[in-house]
């Protein structure tokens, strides 16, 4: 294999997630491409999806290496993608940019660890509340109940962890409704109870995974999750300027009642600037000429910089 391909294979290893492995297929379909394939019209979507795949995967809007798949295939059949598939890449934007991704690069390797110090105080509520759990008699006879009943070792995954089924926005579920017709069944159901009972995420042999109080990024914004148990204090509990920073590691633009409003009059002007611009060049004008006859049209002051007008048209261009 191509030295293009062992430094993409080692530069996901450095994310966190075990991301080599995930992509690794996908890679080797994309450097493994025949030349003829790679002049088709439509590989160019090839190095806007291997962006994304170099980047961490908490920044992913879709899943990029299913994504990717999809396109290989098309290539290698020598077919065009289909109109809801350029349709799909035209949504993709760029990913951020390599500051924002090594920021969030790291924020991933925490969060794998379980370790939010960077963003949190207070991490003793949490030892106390593990250290009553693990104490608690009532918790370890429904545990040991637990295991009597059922084969738990089956419903481990290769970490040795059993975990609850996930709770979406709104308490949606996945597979949602009350499911009691064969043993694995029954398991989901009471052991999503034993996991809500005990404030869980899940068990790994006979440890409790307490939910913790965490700060986690998503495609669609930042996530703070407060357990149940958690007696909170916003002012102690929370690290806010690093929790922001993080947060507007995105780009973010500062906001308010002033900022708002005078970012959309500044877009509006942007929009009538292209406008008239659009107009000059189609009436012939050029050089200064256009320039100024565009400048005086926006009722400017005399002796405006021009820069100003550069600047909007660099706006409107940037926002389409």
């Amino acid at each position: 294999m191509n030295s293009s391909f062992r430094a993409d294979i080692e530069n996901l290893k450095k994310l966190a997630y075990h991301r080599d492995q995930w992509s690794e297929e996908l890679l080797r379909k994309v450097h493994r491409l025949p030349k003829k394939c790679r002049s088709h019209p439509d590989s160019r979507y090839l190095q806007l999806i291997r962006r994304w795949l170099m980047a961490p995967v908490t920044l992913w809007p879709i899943d990029i290496n299913g994504l990717g798949l999809v396109v290989v295939e098309k290539l290698q059949r020598g077919e065009p993608l289909d109109a809801s598939l350029r349709f799909m890449m035209k949504l993709l934007d760029e990913p951020p940019g390599q500051s924002v991704q090594e920021l969030v690069a790291r924020h991933e390797h925490q969060v794998q660890v379980g370790e939010y110090e960077s963003l949190l105080l207070a991490a003793h509520k949490y030892r106390f509340q593990e250290k009553s759990l693990l104490a608690n008699s009532s918790f370890v006879k429904e545990w040991d109940a637990l295991k009597t009943q059922f084969d738990v070792e089956k419903f481990k995954d290769h970490k040795g962890v059993i975990r609850r089924r996930l709770v979406q926005e709104r308490n949606l579920r996945a597979v949602f409704g009350f499911r009691w017709k064969n043993r694995t069944e029954q398991f989901r159901e009471i052991f999503d109870a034993f996991c809500h009972r005990w404030n869980l995420y899940g068990m790994q042999g006979d440890m409790p995974l307490l939910l913790r109080l965490s700060v986690n990024l998503t495609p669609y914004g930042t996530m703070i999750f407060i357990p149940a148990y958690w007696s909170l204090d916003y002012k102690r509990d929370f690290k806010w300027k690093a929790i922001a920073a993080l947060h507007r590691a995105r780009g973010v633009p500062r906001q308010g009642e002033k900022l708002g409003m005078n970012r959309i009059s500044r877009e509006d002007e942007a929009r009538k600037a292209a406008s008239l611009w659009a107009a000059a060049s189609k009436a012939g004008l050029k050089g200064d000429r256009k320039t100024n006859w565009v400048m005086e049209q926006m009722k400017w002051l005399p002796g405006t910089d021009e820069s100003k007008l550069k600047r909007l048209l660099r706006l409107h261009a940037a926002r389409r």
